[in-house]
């Protein structure tokens, strides 16, 4: 038992449990409201926030690695929402686009996630949460990490 205390004392231990706490609300709010995973709606909402991305690009951008920010993208394609097409600076290279439809759907998602994080945040009162952004802020550069990737 006492092990169990130290573990869920940790700072890391405690902000991953609220990072599955909060995957979860925010999964069934984009199952529920755009038919899309959480996976496929961070991609969406990537490629809508920060425009035109290569899949490597789309990965960091929704901080999600290669392969599972490529399969996301085939599923986006297949629904019609994003579009793929050579990259007119690498020959190799694929960008991914919104397509009209998921320039909809990403409004859409843009509102559902701002909500969710409306909701998750609403505990804290507004000097809470602006302690929190510039705490979060510090802590992801002191760790080296790019705020936009997440």
């Amino acid at each position: 038992m006492k092990n169990r205390n130290v573990i869920e004392g940790l700072f890391t231990y405690r902000l991953h449990v609220l990072k599955k706490q909060t995957d979860r609300t925010m999964n069934e709010a984009f199952t529920d409201g755009i038919a899309l995973t959480l996976t496929e709606a961070r991609v969406l909402l990537s490629v809508g926030s920060f425009g035109t991305l290569s899949v490597s690009d789309l990965g960091k951008a929704s901080n999600l690695d290669r392969s599972q920010a490529s399969r996301a993208t085939d599923i986006l394609e297949r629904k019609g929402l994003v579009e793929k097409t050579s990259s007119a600076t690498d020959g190799r290279g694929v960008v991914v686009t919104l397509t009209a439809k998921g320039k909809k759907t990403y409004t859409r998602a843009a509102a559902i996630a701002k909500a969710r994080n409306d909701d998750i945040l609403a505990t804290l009162g507004q000097a809470e949460r602006e302690a929190l952004g510039k705490i979060l802020a510090k802590l992801i550069a002191a760790q080296g990490g790019d705020e936009t990737a997440g």
